[in-house]
């Protein structure tokens, strides 16, 4: 990519930073104004909850507290659904011990379901606050309405076109802000932020800064786009985290699950992406998610690694689970489809997971769904590293679908009885006439930052890369590409991970067969990381060419 030359100069001077640096940024969209507060985020800059849907929610939380009534929390079976219940509860319990939380079962269903409603009804539940769910359920808050239970809904996914009007209040984001990236867990953080200015007054916020460890792992591990308020927010739960881990003050759930996952020294994003996320999601994909609520809910560090041991042995038997499924799932891929739909006898919460494998494997968006007892099918689908619209696909075929929702990168979805194979005409269709307007739907081009030589690979390199940290969707780490390197040693990590020894000593990552390896000079793009073992800068190439 090529910035503007006068805005790269621009930018250095207004964030005092060198031209890669200010390059870098450009190619972010950063606009000098904003330099310095992107590469030292601040609290002080996330918008405050001050909108009528926020205070409206706020006074009827407040109004319930000084009444006595019991609250109802309900959450999601993932990690941003658990860590969003998670922050409701903590923030609430301040206020009052009245609480209830509840959690879906992946088997029963996603949302806040009839079956739900009537439980939390039933156990004196008068207000219910949901938790990155219920913008889809207008009939189930209706439901809620007429029993007697007020509703606030907390949700981030794309609203439907009929929203739930009888809820007191509906907090999607998305509502009024198509493009607003906050997940699940960062609008509950606001409800909560709004009710302690509610109950406390406007400089309340400061013992909210003790829950940004739940939302840095809610918002890293679904992906949302670090941009925004979503920056600010993971980065100081992150150096919140890192802070409690080192002064051995850390929550005793995320302190055991860092355990058990093996992590040592400072964790990053990529951490709670790979390595704690999917040890909190495992339990919801194979069964009841309770024990993962309580785990970041427990004060007592004995119980807290009893239960990370749990789910770090669940973790393990669902990757075991969908290196299985996904073997039999590439075997039905039909090779004339641009939007591989497998069916599967039983997928045990794994659909999303088989899904975006099947995704990468093809580099085809894919949907793994299984026949339920009435005859539809039901699953999940992922664009995988296509810049395919998934939401805008389903959309297209609504008219097929029971249930459904999502991102564009990610969706469940139900296909009605009857319709799987319109459905499969349909939605393959649908993602031709994208591919149609966009040739490289499937293989978007690798977009180069800059030409940096191996040379230029160090420390002071690593000092303003960090800066741009976190790194995820919506703020990739920068690629640069580099011409005439050769390898001067290499040996496998992993199968299919190669450790290579470039000129200099520079360390390399590469993922290639040992017999695949370049022979003699050639042309790499690549990322930068700090090694944790040896402190210095190594590379990840990410594609290469002679």
């Amino acid at each position: 990519m090529e910035p503007d030359g006068e805005l790269v100069a621009r930018l250095a001077r207004a964030a005092g930073v060198g031209e890669l640096c200010a390059r870098v940024l450009a190619n972010r969209g950063v606009l000098p104004e904003e330099a310095a507060g992107f590469l030292s985020p601040s609290l002080g800059s996330v918008s405050a909850p001050e909108e009528d849907p926020w205070r409206v929610a706020a006074r009827r939380i407040a109004a319930a507290v000084r009444r006595g009534e019991r609250i109802g929390i309900f959450g999601d079976y993932d990690t941003d659904g658990i860590t969003s219940a998670a922050v409701l509860r903590l923030a609430l319990s301040r206020y009052t011990d009245n609480l209830c939380v509840r959690l879906p079962v992946r088997q029963v269903g996603y949302g806040l379901l009839e079956p739900y409603v009537r439980d939390l009804f039933a156990d004196g539940v008068r207000l219910l606050v949901t938790a990155d769910c219920g913008v889809s359920n207008r009939g189930e808050v209706e439901l809620a309405a007429s029993l007697g239970m007020d509703v606030i809904v907390t949700d981030h996914h794309i609203p439907p076109q009929e929203l739930p009007a009888a809820a007191v209040a509906v907090l999607d984001p998305k509502v009024w802000d198509p493009e607003d990236p906050l997940a699940g867990v960062g609008v509950a953080w606001k409800l909560a932020w709004a009710v302690a200015r509610e109950l406390e007054g406007p400089g309340a916020r400061r013992w909210l800064g003790g829950l940004l460890d739940l939302v840095s792992v809610g918002t890293v591990v679904d992906i949302a786009p670090l941009v925004g308020d979503n920056r600010v927010l993971a980065f100081a739960g992150l150096k919140h985290l890192n802070r409690a881990l080192s002064g051995g003050r850390a929550r005793p759930g995320l302190e055991a699950l860092a355990r058990v996952a093996g992590l040592r020294g400072a964790v990053d994003e990529e951490d709670l992406g790979w390595r704690i996320g999917p040890r909190i999601n495992s339990i919801g994909r194979l069964k009841d998610p309770g024990p993962a609520l309580d785990l970041l809910l427990t004060s007592d560090r004995r119980e807290a690694l009893r239960i990370a041991s749990l789910l770090n042995q669940l973790n393990a038997e669902r990757q075991r689970r969908t290196e299985q499924a996904v073997a039999r799932a590439l075997e039905e891929v039909d090779p004339g489809q641009d939007f591989k739909v497998v069916l599967t006898e039983e997928t045990g919460g794994l659909a999303g997971l088989i899904a975006g494998r099947v995704a990468a494997a093809t580099g085809r968006p894919a949907a793994v769904l299984g026949r339920r007892a009435d005859g539809s099918y039901g699953g999940s689908a992922r664009a995988g590293e296509t810049e395919v619209d998934l939401y805008g696909a389903l959309l297209e075929v609504g008219d097929l679908l029971g249930e459904w929702g999502g991102h564009r990168k990610a969706a469940g979805l139900t296909v009605a009885p009857g319709n799987l194979d319109a459905f499969v005409r349909r939605v393959n269709d649908a993602v031709r006439r994208q591919r149609a307007a966009d040739p490289e739907l499937f293989e978007p081009a690798v977009e180069v930052d800059a030409e940096v030589g191996l040379e230029l690979v160090d420390d002071g390199l690593l000092g303003w890369h960090e800066r741009l940290a976190p790194f995820g969707s919506g703020n990739y780490r920068p690629v640069f590409v580099a011409e005439g390197l050769r390898i001067q040693g290499a040996r496998e990590l992993w199968e299919g991970m190669s450790l290579l020894r470039l000129g200099g000593g520079l360390r390399a990552k590469l993922a290639c067969a040992p017999e695949a390896l370049p022979e003699g000079p050639f042309d790499a793009a690549f990322t930068v990381y700090r090694s944790r073992y040896t402190g210095g800068a190594e590379i990840e190439i990410l594609d290469w060419r002679r």
